[in-house]
């Protein structure tokens, strides 16, 4: 089953290993992750959605989660767009399904892409490889950020697992923002 590798104007179909229902699972988990991080930052969403593309290459599924507009940090964009990935790797391993394989069809370059230009809009750099700035005010790694979402995931993953939940159960797999905040604040500690 083709998946779609993000939600850019031409997204680009992937093989995936894992059967139709296994994605929408994957992704709204990914789309979750954005959400719930994005939350714990007061960075509110105003959707979550994940959806089917038809391009003329074929059909595959997607996701799109969209954003209040609130003050956040560079760090704190990037770490919303890290934790995608983080969202969908965690529900993988603990569905079971991940091996390098299924790992790949996580991995979610265009949202790193996408954190490192906002990013550098803001006068932070986020380097790929070498040393960050010696100021952290000025910037990081991307694995730096990559660890600190991972982590955030981890610790927020009830709340990461019930937006995916509840995503997948609505009829159209589209929650307002309103929606996630509610199960959001259920599962504050």
């Amino acid at each position: 089953m083709p998946n779609l590798d993000d939600h850019r104007a031409h997204p680009a179909l992937i093989d995936s290993p894992l059967s139709p229902d296994q994605v929408r699972a994957g992704l709204a988990h990914h789309e979750a992750a954005h959400a719930v991080v994005a939350a714990a930052l007061d960075v509110p969403c105003t959707r979550v959605r994940v959806m089917r593309v038809t391009r003329a290459d074929g059909t595959g599924w997607t996701g799109a989660t969209s954003y209040d507009d609130a003050p956040v940090s560079a760090y704190g964009l990037a770490l919303i767009a890290a934790a995608g990935e983080h969202g969908e790797l965690h529900h993988l391993t603990a569905a079971g399904l991940l091996t390098a394989a299924t790992a790949r069809t996580a991995c979610s370059d265009h949202d790193r892409d996408t954190a490192i230009s906002a990013a550098r809009s803001l006068g932070f750099t986020i380097v790929l490889d070498g040393p960050a700035p010696a100021d952290p005010d000025q910037g990081a790694t991307w694995t730096e950020v990559s660890e600190e979402a991972r982590d955030l995931v981890a610790e927020q993953w009830p709340a990461v697992a019930a937006v995916a939940a509840a995503l997948l159960a609505a009829p159209d797999l589209t929650l307002t923002g309103d929606d996630v905040a509610t199960i959001v604040a259920a599962h504050r500690r």
